[in-house]
């Protein structure tokens, strides 16, 4: 099954789009085709313990129950110390890993034992910074040597070494909470919808494909995103539907 991830930002839009809050319209173009094809089982939009964690409660809660209850499919994105764990196990990737049924809006991320990691002094070109990042990440988490070339630890290792590299950039509260939800979510779903230095981190970094911002034209891109999956699926279907059944066209 697809996945469609959509980040804090994207949810917390699209849900003020559901409240009638203005300057949120096209947020509603792109969840009218997010909708369309959830309801036809074309994708899943789950929500994640991060969604929770940055919530902190909150009066949009109500709001994202309510919506990703219709795009969900009553999954839930695993805890990213599970998948982690999971990786590790199976030495690659399955969707089974990265998704659960038993998620809770009462359960947020954890990122405590990631917590200095933004503080690295990573130093060098970005490879020797990425090395150098990945071999920190294995080691807090206990995965010894060969925990660097997991998926996870590889790119947030990466997103960490592109943040390093930007000297100009101000220091934000959230992005730990970024940083570790992409390096979660993003080697599984198919596209994601997120603010504009995560997607030009994840661009920068070999991962861009299907990246959306925040950004009214980008919003829009993805919503055409979809609506091209939808109508190619539909395509395949109708061709599916005009197929002679088995044997037929040998009649005469």
């Amino acid at each position: 099954m697809p996945i469609v991830y959509l980040d804090q930002n994207y949810a917390s839009r699209i849900a003020k789009f559901l409240l009638g809050l203005p300057h949120n319209e096209v947020f509603g173009v792109f969840w009218r085709e997010l909708l369309a094809g959830a309801r036809i089982g074309l994708w899943i939009a789950p929500p994640s313990p991060f969604h929770a964690l940055e919530l902190h409660g909150g009066y949009l809660l109500p709001t994202f129950r309510a919506l990703f209850s219709r795009v969900s499919g009553g999954y839930w994105v695993r805890p990213w110390q599970e998948v982690v764990r999971r990786q590790a196990a199976r030495g690659g990737l399955a969707v089974e890993d990265l998704l659960t049924r038993r998620g809770d809006w009462d359960r947020p991320a954890d990122l405590a034992p990631l917590w200095d990691v933004l503080d690295l002094e990573l130093k060098g070109p970005f490879h020797s910074r990425a090395m150098a990042a990945a071999e920190a990440i294995a080691g807090r988490l206990g995965l010894g040597s060969a925990g660097v070339g997991l998926p996870f630890v590889r790119l947030l290792a990466r997103l960490l070494a592109f943040r390093s590299l930007q000297a100009r950039r101000r220091e934000r509260l959230g992005d730990l909470v970024d940083l570790v939800m992409a390096a979660t979510v993003r080697p599984y779903a198919q596209a994601l919808g997120t603010d504009r230095f995560l997607r030009e981190a994840l661009t920068r970094t070999g991962y861009g494909q299907a990246v959306f911002s925040g950004r009214a034209a980008e919003v829009r891109a993805f919503a055409d995103w979809l609506r091209m999956r939808r109508d190619e699926a539909h395509g395949q279907s109708l061709s599916r539907s005009q197929e002679p059944p088995p044997g037929d066209a040998n009649r005469l």
